[in-house]
């Protein structure tokens, strides 16, 4: 594990902090202050130092063909992360070029931001004495506009670094030290009540588009069912019939198969007795009602189904990982 990178290994990190330094030189404060700062990742979180010293400067022609690879990888690597935390220096009041430089390329092209709603931590850091206020107030608000909400308190503006850090970036000032362990556990909080909120949301508006999806489903249509199944373990899949599937490929298949027994002109409802989401799952349970053609007939069947649903967060969206679905009756039983 490289000085930049820090996971606890002893679980799977649920947050990824993506750490931005606004000083390009190797030994600079700001550097030193982020090792330390990465140091004191709390269990479970991951932190990257994502370098910004490569990025050529942003011109918006450049994004109508194929876009430099230093700027999709920069992208890429921000689009992984659920919190940007920012080390800056000041440079004449401001935050130095190279900072800005890589907001301007993050946040385009217009309409697909890698900043847009994700939360961030600001530190600024000068070897004088304002603690480089200047520069912190003012990437504070670039927020505004990128729509990152920031976290308030603790503030951090390390003044006199050289007497905070020592040549190894090891924290010698006890004062110092508690306001960077203060801050990490503040920001580690920050995070998980805007992720939480805006991953309630989510689901919200997830389960008006579920209701579509099963739909589709009862009309034979299987596209927008294997867009949310997942294709990673463990996945579980328990019919009306009583059997049970495992394996994620094995139940898309499954999905699909069993969707094509469905012909047009279905229709259904889902009865949503309770529904949570909560970090990267997320469940409902309740009936699903539908009306149904199958084989050569033209009638309705009716039929209602309890159903409980498992999801999972991954790669920016839920996906079902556990369906259990039993016959619960006709409609109108």
């Amino acid at each position: 594990m490289n000085e930049t990178t820090r996971v606890n290994q002893s679980e799977a990190a649920p947050l990824k902090i993506a750490v931005l330094i606004g000083s390009l030189r190797s030994g600079s404060f700001s550097r030193k202050v982020a090792r330390a700062l990465i140091e004191r990742a709390s269990q479970g979180v991951g932190c990257e130092v994502v370098e910004i010293g490569e990025l050529p400067l942003y011109n918006e022609d450049l994004d109508r063909g194929s876009p430099p690879p230093a700027w999709s990888d920069f992208r890429a690597a921000l689009g992984k992360a659920n919190a940007v935390l920012f080390v800056t220096p000041e440079y004449n009041r401001s935050i130095p070029g190279c900072l800005k430089n890589a907001l301007d390329v993050g946040s385009r092209p217009q309409g697909k931001s890698v900043f847009d709603g994700v939360p961030a931590g600001v530190v600024s850091v000068t070897p004088y004495k304002l603690g480089a206020f200047g520069a912190n107030h003012a990437l504070r608000q670039t927020f505004s506009f990128l729509n990152m909400p920031v976290l308030q308190q603790p503030e951090a503006y390390l003044g006199n670094a050289a007497d905070i850090v020592d040549d190894d970036g090891k924290v010698k000032d006890a004062g110092a030290a508690k306001l960077l362990d203060d801050f990490m556990s503040a920001f580690v909080r920050w995070i998980r009540v805007v992720r939480t909120h805006g991953q309630v949301e989510q689901f919200e508006a997830f389960l008006e588009q579920r209701e579509k999806i099963a739909r589709d489903y009862v009309n034979g249509e299987t596209a927008s069912i294997e867009a949310i199944a997942t294709r990673r373990e463990p996945a579980t899949f328990m019919s009306p019939r009583g059997d049970v599937q495992r394996g994620a490929n094995a139940i898309v298949s499954r999905y699909v198969t069993d969707a094509r027994t469905f012909r047009a002109g279905g229709n259904t409802t889902l009865e949503v007795m309770q529904a949570r989401a909560s970090g990267d799952l997320a469940f409902w349970t309740g009936l699903q009602h539908a009306e149904v053609r199958t084989g050569d007939s033209n009638e309705l069947t009716p039929m209602t189904l309890r159903i409980t649903e498992i999801f999972r967060f991954e790669d920016g969206g839920y996906k079902l990982v556990h369906r259990h679905a039993d016959v619960a009756g006709p409609r109108n039983a």
